[in-house]
């Protein structure tokens, strides 16, 4: 198994960097995003990250915009992993799949209890494979219950966990355009991971974990979403913030003065000091922060994005670009911290993002593209690298 070398922050190769991850095993028997995502945080971490896709292959192989029949976000969220085709339906399928499971560290899947239990992998056959197993299982709204069989997406846990509503702000509810949940859940999913293998070295012992997308999020939105909802004697209505993003001559920019003194700094770069005692004699703080936006709305229209972003920044005030997908590639933090670099695959480059930690020094960019369907079937189970 690869010990997946990487370059240092510097950019220049440097001794062989050992990943956090390596030697640890993980079978990886999920599709669509949340769960094939977390495993690559785990791959990108130095895991062996075996993907097992059911014949034809995993659906989400097929989304959205694709490149020589392979769906591109497939290929961001399964990089660097090895791809086995596995019938758990039948008998020679389902011994493979056991096999597998017996030298696995780590077994995340986003089987339906019923439905792991049918294919003959469920929680007590799995724990009789492997007791020192750490499985992780991920459903929608849970195990059981009243909805634990709806099928469940993105947009769904959005709208049960009050994003769609709390986004539309007064407005008409809408979804978000990025698959937030799914990312958001992948995210929980590595960190509950890594805590699984933080029990295990204490106890000896493997550890099913259970999670569901409506958890995660749940517990994920409540911090700001909820708060006031959090006093149980709590019944009063929440207030949208007035919108960061403000227009200029040019196009927009982002707005985020939060003490007093950046306000008042904001208010000297648009040439209006004065209306500083104004505002200051609003003492509702949400009425005195939507007025502030609203008076300083026309001044920022007199002068283009660049000129108001110096300024502001002149004076410490909190602002940045409203970049767009292109502009982000090319921001110059962003090419100062390396976020991304070219990978060669059998269907051509492409461009990665690394792992957002840096250790020691070493960038954690990608080691390999998401594997072609059935890549590795010939292979032994764990190779010769353990």
């Amino acid at each position: 198994m690869s010990t997946h070398t990487t370059s240092s922050a510097s950019g220049r190769a440097g001794d062989a960097f050992i990943r956090p991850l390596a030697g640890i095993r993980i079978v990886e028997a999920a599709s669509y995003l949340a769960g094939p995502f977390a495993a690559q945080m785990l791959s990108d971490l130095g895991a062996d990250v075996i993907k097992v896709e059911p014949p034809g292959g995993d659906p989400y192989r097929n989304f959205g915009l694709s490149r020589h029949g392979v769906g591109v976000v497939w290929g961001n969220a399964n990089r660097g992993k090895r791809g086995v085709v596995l019938d758990l339906k039948a008998s020679d399928g389902l011994d493979s799949f056991k096999q597998l499971l017996r030298g696995a560290d780590i077994y995340i899947d986003n089987l339906r209890p019923h439905v792991a239990e049918k294919l003959g992998v469920g929680k007590e056959t799995v724990e009789a494979l492997n007791a020192s197993l750490i499985r992780l299982s991920i459903t929608g709204y849970g195990p059981d219950g009243d909805a634990a069989r709806e099928p469940v997406f993105d947009a769904l846990v959005q709208g049960r966990t009050g994003l769609i509503a709390y986004e539309a702000a007064g407005g008409v509810p809408k979804a978000t355009n990025s698959f937030m949940v799914d990312k958001l859940c992948a995210s929980f999913v590595c960190q509950l991971a890594l805590a699984g293998l933080l029990a295990r070295g204490r106890s000896g012992k493997g550890v099913h974990i259970q999670t569901s997308m409506l958890d995660m999020v749940s517990y994920f939105n409540f911090p700001d979403m909820f708060q006031h909802r959090t006093y149980l004697d709590d019944d009063s209505s929440w207030r949208a913030p007035p919108q960061p993003v403000v227009a200029t001559q040019d196009g927009y920019i982002v707005l985020s003065p939060v003490s007093g003194k950046q306000l008042a700094k904001t208010l000297e770069a648009i040439g209006h000091p004065e209306w500083k005692e104004e505002l200051r004699a609003i003492a509702d703080k949400a009425e005195m922060t939507a007025t502030f936006f609203r008076r300083i709305a026309a001044p920022l229209k007199a002068r283009p994005s660049r000129e108001w972003l110096a300024k502001f920044r002149e004076l410490e005030v909190p602002c940045g670009p409203v970049n767009d997908p292109d502009e982000h590639l090319n921001d110059p933090q962003v090419l100062h911290n390396q976020l991304y670099s070219t990978l060669d695959t059998p269907l051509g480059a492409v461009r990665s993002v690394r792992y957002p930690g840096v250790f020691d020094g070493n960038l954690l960019t990608a080691c390999a593209p998401a594997p072609a369907l059935g890549e590795h079937d010939a292979q032994t189970p764990w190779g010769t690298g353990r």
